[in-house]
């Protein structure tokens, strides 16, 4: 996962600038340069700390007192806060994904990606997991990637069987893919296969890359 004590409170704030935020979260662009100041006055340096404290009922109430922030606008920093950190994709929901597979993992009373991570993130315990699941080499190391690229903000189960599918397969190569040849790559797949129905522009792909697929730790071994 992203680490949020080394996102800045000034890094955040450019990155809400810069980005491409839903229509819903655009309030969070009102007054963002007074806003963010005040919770730097509060003593926030970095996004970890503020989400701690909007995620506990009393330390949110002692801020809009303190602040005087209008409880709507913490509500929704707090929800696209949230957003930063990727929700765990559940192995079925993955388009054609193997029964065998599945049945495999479910012996292990292994449901999703993050319960998958601890055995996957170096060629040793993948070895080791390989041995204990019975799954064979090529389909551990798929489910490695499925894994890997699931901890990119945004992505589920459609769009995580999408980016396995093409050559840009793991957080790393996808990073510093050129977004025109990343986007053609998505194209080509969602040509072949039809799962995936989401729109794909290059603006989209080109900052999301940037911002987002950039950002997330390389932490998988291959």
């Amino acid at each position: 996962m992203p680490d949020l004590s080394k996102l800045s409170l000034d890094e955040y704030k450019q990155e809400l600038k810069t980005g491409r935020l839903l229509p819903s979260r655009k309030p969070l662009l009102e007054d963002i340069d007074l806003r963010f100041n005040i919770l730097k006055n509060e003593g926030f340096t970095n996004i970890y700390d503020l989400k701690s404290c909007l995620e506990s009922n009393t330390k949110f109430k002692l801020l809009i007192t303190r602040t005087k922030l209008p409880d709507k606008y913490l509500k929704l920093l707090k929800r696209e806060i949230g957003s930063i950190l990727p929700t765990p994709i559940i192995f079925s929901d993955v388009p054609n994904i193997s029964k065998t597979i599945l049945k495999k993992l479910k012996e292990l009373n292994i449901s999703d990606t993050e319960m998958l991570f601890p055995y996957v993130i170096n060629p040793k315990l993948r070895k080791n997991f390989e041995e204990k699941s019975k799954l064979t080499q090529d389909e551990t190391l798929w489910l490695t990637k499925l894994v890997d690229v699931s901890r990119i903000k945004w992505v589920g189960p459609k769009l995580a069987r999408l980016i396995v599918d093409t050559k840009f397969d793991t957080v790393k190569k996808l990073a510093t893919a050129n977004p025109s040849d990343a986007l053609d790559s998505f194209n080509e797949v969602k040509k072949n296969y039809k799962y995936y129905k989401g729109s794909l522009g290059i603006n989209d792909i080109n900052s999301w890359i940037k911002q987002v697929v950039s950002k997330t730790p390389l932490v998988i071994k291959y």
